[in-house]
């Protein structure tokens, strides 16, 4: 037993030599990487959108609300586990795309000056001029809050854990190893309606699958501390573990970078419909998404990607979800080359197609 008490008093003594003593000035603290932008793989193609926005096109989009419909939450642990900000990423995603948008989202403040402004208290620290006469308040004008024509809505509705796994172990003589793979599935619902008329105009699913994977390895030795087993006060022949080692990795799929690029795609879908910018970007989207095959084994491979017609798709060739979703904006129309769009309610776009423009 003295052993054993000689062991542990030089641990203890060497535990309390490792505590800092306390500080009259702040320790300096550890600093990691720099802010970056965020960007996802759908980033340039959202610029290529911005470069070949058509002129003339009236598209105000208003997000309403992407909200966390999954109902997955750890209450004993971090809570929920995906991001409850998805439609910030929309309202970031859109501007990225270069379209116009109305705040929808955060009007308490806009609301509460609008109301001191009705009421005459709110003022700009200055006269405003309203026709040649001095106001010391803020006037109200009609009509100077921003109409949308299109409400962007849906949410988070899927979060499917270890959808596929697979793993191995082995350990000899206490010298070992394990490796496991596992798949994440969640998935995004958008719905965009026409904010006129109520109508649904375009209704997507989307979904990504995340993947992750743990190595380990280790080392385990169980040692005698007292070999001989003499009696006494020893402890005799019982074995006492001295050594025990793990490394180990653990490397994930980011889950609110997977919903980011899942939000973005969905940004992208919008603007290029909406907008009737055609496939002129679908170079810069990833292959998977612009093939969107329904499922694939793990042996298949992702098929090329077709070769997209220039003229309108007929409406009897399209499945009924896509008639519906192209059919009130009446689509563009498509042009013999060299002719000119007739009128002033109509614009060319960088494909060659016309889409109607709503006079302002």
């Amino acid at each position: 037993m003295k052993k054993i008490g000689t062991f542990l008093f030089v641990a203890f003594g060497v535990a309390a030599c490792t505590v800092p003593p306390p500080k009259e000035k702040p320790i300096e603290t550890i600093r990691g990487s720099v802010p970056v932008r965020a960007v996802s793989p759908m980033t340039q193609a959202l610029a290529c959108l911005r470069r070949n926005m058509p002129e003339g096109v009236d598209l105000r989009l208003a997000v309403f609300g992407l909200p966390d419909k999954t109902g997955v939450v750890d209450y004993d642990g971090p809570g929920a586990y995906v991001t409850q900000g998805a439609e910030l990423m929309m309202v970031t995603a859109l501007a990225k795309a270069g379209v116009r948008q109305v705040n929808r989202t955060a009007t308490n403040v806009a609301e509460w000056e609008l109301k001191q402004a009705l009421e005459k208290r709110l003022g700009e620290g200055r006269a405003v001029r309203v026709n040649g006469t001095a106001y010391p308040f803020r006037p109200v004008r009609l009509g100077n809050l921003l109409g949308s024509t299109h409400t962007i809505y849906g949410g988070i509705t899927e979060l499917d854990f270890d959808i596929v796994s697979d793993g191995a172990e082995l350990s000899v003589a206490g010298i070992g190893g394990k490796a496991r793979g596992y798949y994440i599935s969640l998935g995004l619902d958008i719905i965009v309606a026409d904010t006129r008329t109520t109508e649904i105009v375009l209704a997507r699913s989307y979904r990504k699958q995340l993947w992750g994977q743990e190595l380990e390895a280790n080392l385990f030795r169980f040692w005698d501390i007292n070999p001989g087993g003499n009696g006494g006060d020893d402890i005799g022949d019982f074995g006492i573990e001295l050594f025990d080692a793990r490394i180990g990795r653990q490397q994930n799929e980011p889950v609110h970078a997977s919903i980011r690029w899942v939000v973005e795609q969905a940004a992208y879908d919008i603007v290029r419909d909406l907008a009737g910018i055609g496939n002129v970007c679908d170079e810069l989207v990833p292959e998977y998404s612009r093939s969107a095959p329904l499922m694939l084994s793990v042996n298949d491979t992702v098929p090329p990607v077709a070769a997209r017609r220039k003229e309108p798709i007929p409406a009897e060739e399209l499945v009924p979800e896509e008639a519906e979703a192209v059919a009130p904006s009446a689509g563009p129309t498509a042009l013999s080359p060299g002719e000119e769009p007739s009128g002033p309610r109509a614009v060319r776009l960088p494909d060659g197609r016309v889409l109607p423009v709503q006079e302002p």
